[in-house]
């Protein structure tokens, strides 16, 4: 992940950066405010990964389950927001433009690859990369960096505009996603689509391991070009900045509130109250503990049996991922 850098003064000039917090540790060049959401989205995080591993339901059975899941809708967009934000702040402190493009690039290649070897062994406790691997959060991170780093050539303006309608208008396709994907099936392209917005299970060449994309890169581009824009913000008169963050996270939490909550708009998969005799009390406490139809990612590294040839994903990928990759995943 990015650091969380400013620009602060050198000895010669002791003077603070315009927008830094007072409670800022002198030449520490961390912004606190933006390192305690950090720390508050992990602890959520971290809380939600228990559940996963629990293998509780996302959606109950309990309140406290299901406002656990909740909750954790700031987690990913926290996460890739703020590493916009940061890397912002750390472009100025480069030389030029073109240093901080050749940073993300970097750094997002580098956080590819880091999901797809140390990640995909610390959730799945084994080796068999041959089989399958994993597109999670840390994945779509650094292909985002990537293109980030194409990104911010361009004037503030359109970037802000660019982010607004990939944020704001990705969810326009989603009904027409089951035809998108059987139309593209047969494609050549299918798979770059699949990367950049549908998501889902794709076969890497004839015979090898199936690539799980978890998160695809649209619409997180777009959150993350936002948090690029967002890190003036940070340099704002101290009232005027926290005025600011108060009316823009107001406002989208009220957005998301009302638009999901009343199934508006953006939900691929609309909510619906279940009805009393499909969630009676012991339906939803048998449904949280039964065990699962694929092996446990812990079971996979010692099971003997020859792996089959359509490869069995750990049983949370099905629980845990967004947009069509669920759809998609009931095939495997």
């Amino acid at each position: 992940m990015l650091r969380t850098e400013t620009v602060v003064a050198t000895r010669e000039t002791p003077v603070r950066a315009a927008g830094v917090d007072r409670n800022e540790t002198p030449g520490s060049g961390r912004v606190q405010s933006i390192d305690i959401v950090r720390g508050a989205v992990m602890l959520l995080m971290a809380i939600d990964h228990v559940r996963v591993y629990s293998g509780l339901p996302a959606g109950g059975p309990t309140p406290g389950i299901f406002l656990t899941r909740w909750i954790t809708h700031f987690v990913a967009p926290a996460f890739i927001f703020l590493a916009g934000t940061s890397a912002f702040l750390h472009g100025r402190k480069q030389a030029d433009t073109r240093a901080l493009a050749r940073f993300l690039v970097m750094r997002g290649l580098w956080l590819v690859l880091l999901e797809l070897t140390v990640l995909r062994v610390a959730w799945t406790f084994n080796f068999d990369f041959g089989h399958y691997l994993l597109a999670g959060v840390i994945w779509v991170i650094g292909w985002c960096m990537v293109l980030l780093a194409g990104l911010i050539f361009l004037p503030v303006r359109v970037l802000a505009a660019v982010g607004l309608v990939i944020v704001l208008g990705h969810n326009i396709l989603d009904r027409f996603v089951p035809g998108l994907f059987a139309l593209l099936e047969k494609s050549h392209w299918g798979w770059l689509w699949q990367v950049l917005y549908l998501g889902g299970p794709m076969q890497i060449g004839e015979h090898g391991p199936t690539l799980f994309v978890l998160y695809s890169i649209v619409p997180w581009v777009g959150v993350m070009a936002l948090g690029y824009v967002f890190g003036r913000v940070m340099f704002m008169d101290e009232p005027m900045r926290r005025k600011t963050c108060l009316a823009l996270g107001t406002a989208s939490i009220v957005a998301f509130l009302v638009l999901r909550g009343f199934n508006l708009y953006g939900d691929p998969r609309p909510w619906a109250a279940p009805s009393a005799n499909a969630q009676s009390p012991n339906a939803s406490r048998s449904s949280a503990t039964a065990p699962t139809t694929t092996a446990s990612p812990a079971a996979q590294q010692s099971a003997p049996a020859t792996p089959p040839k359509r490869p069995q994903a750990p049983a949370w990928i099905h629980s845990s991922t967004p947009r069509s990759t669920r759809l998609l995943c009931s095939s495997c």
